[in-house]
């Protein structure tokens, strides 16, 4: 799928924000380990959150989905799934159900499309084998697929690096509630993305089960703890997706309404507002709302660390380009381990379009003109390079064509439906 992105006047009406991805697939786990039915109200339909629901499903869970809503039922005891659990692009499904899935009776393998099988697991598996399970990499590389092997989780201490990703720590806080006995988790190293760990905590708190921590070097978890069915959860809007849509907005006329994006939200993407309120764009909270308007000027640089939000980095790449001088996003040393090497990607495709950027081994410099010309780029098959392109080209010289952007079915399929309604110019040309 071909897109070309055109130079547009401008954004204007109101959407409702996508739903946040990283609170559905939290939900599903949660409601996989309560007894009982689960109501999950506005849920995030993409290729990762259905993912997660077909595992639900292979661990024993009845899932189904209806019209802005899906029910969870199950006994709250997992099942031996009797094939092959397919995450297919979702890093976060395959890191937390390897933890979940010790819970289960027997044998489980996980694994994922080509992409996530480049996504390292070594840290998973070394912390699940700290607790007395057997855990493997089929191809003994530390990468998908992985084998677990089930009959429950002892309990003890264990560890992990927190320096590649939140999600090792994310799926024992999910597991070890069920586990024989308590535990104790040891972060060694800066943990990345302590947001997202915050937001696992949340969760697990809304289902009745409580962890305790000291910053965020060390937890804590009784056991044997009972999830217990909260009936509904409902699924805010997503900041990580809706920040193209709020960098768009900042680069071109527009007045824009999101419902669904709260000023009190946890999420770790949430940081966009700040980054965009530093550059003077006008953004207010109405309940649960956000109004941004832009004047479409040029913009000062600036400077930001986005280790605990790095999926920020794609739209603030593209934010840069048309700002007036030097802008230097610190924190993207992890963009290496994403959907693609991000900072490999990023150099390349905002290139080709006639950016300047320079890398170091964990920042971008973006020296803005406040222009790009465009052009044709690559998605590299990932939905945030392919969204960040998308996002320039609105604003660009003449245009540019992003080819396979079929991918940004991963986490906001409706993406280029949101982007005609506000006025945003694009067409499919192949």
């Amino acid at each position: 799928m071909k897109v070309l992105f055109e130079p547009s006047d401008g954004l204007k009406g109101c959407l409702h924000a996508q739903p946040s991805k990283s609170y559905t697939q939290r939900y599903l786990a949660a409601s996989m380990l309560s007894e009982g039915a689960t109501m999950i109200v506005n849920p995030s339909i993409c290729n990762d959150t259905l993912a997660m629901m077909r595992a639900c499903r292979a661990f024993g869970s009845k899932v189904r989905v209806r019209e802005g809503e899906v029910e969870v039922s199950s006994s709250g005891r997992l099942r031996t799934p009797s094939n092959v659990v397919n995450c297919g692009g979702s890093a976060t499904a395959i890191r937390v159900l390897s933890a979940i899935a010790a819970l289960a009776p027997g044998i489980s393998v996980l694994t994922g499309n080509e992409s996530l099988r480049r996504r390292p697991m070594g840290p998973m598996l070394e912390a699940l084998g700290e607790l007395g399970v057997k855990a493997y990499s089929t191809r003994g590389s530390g990468f998908p697929p992985v084998v677990v092997f089930g009959g429950g989780i002892p309990g003890g201490y264990t560890w992990v690096d927190g320096r590649v990703s939140s999600q090792y720590l994310s799926g024992l806080l999910f597991a070890l509630p069920n586990a024989h006995g308590e535990s104790t988790v040891e972060v060694k190293g800066p943990l990345e993305s302590r947001g997202y760990v915050d937001l696992t905590i949340s969760v697990l708190r809304e289902f009745g089960v409580h962890v305790k921590h000291e910053g965020y070097s060390r937890f804590h978890v009784d056991a044997p703890q009972e999830y217990r069915s909260p009936l509904r959860c409902r699924v805010p809007g997503d900041y990580s997706s809706s920040s193209f849509i709020l960098v768009a907005c900042s680069l071109l006329p527009s007045h824009v309404k999101l419902h669904g994006l709260s000023r009190r939200e946890v999420q770790p993407d949430r940081m966009i507002v700040d980054v965009l309120e530093g550059l003077g764009i006008s953004i207010g909270f109405e309940g649960e709302s956000l109004r941004i308007k832009g004047g479409g000027e040029a913009l000062k640089p600036f400077e930001v660390d986005v280790r605990d939000a790095p999926d920020l980095a794609p739209p603030l790449v593209a934010l840069a380009c048309f700002c007036e001088g030097p802008s230097k996003i610190k924190g993207c040393r992890r963009l290496k381990f994403k959907e693609s090497d991000r900072m490999k990607a990023l150099v390349s495709e905002f290139t080709r379009i006639g950016a300047k950027l320079q890398v170091d081994e964990d920042a971008i410099m973006v020296h803005g003109s406040g222009r790009v010309e465009g052009g044709r780029a690559r998605s590299w098959g990932d939905h945030r390079i392919a969204m960040a392109l998308a996002v320039a080209g609105l604003r660009s010289r003449r245009g540019v064509l992003v080819e396979k952007f079929e991918c940004v079915s991963k986490s906001y399929p409706r993406f280029l439906a949101d982007l005609e309604r506000l006025g945003g110019r694009f067409r499919v040309v192949g």
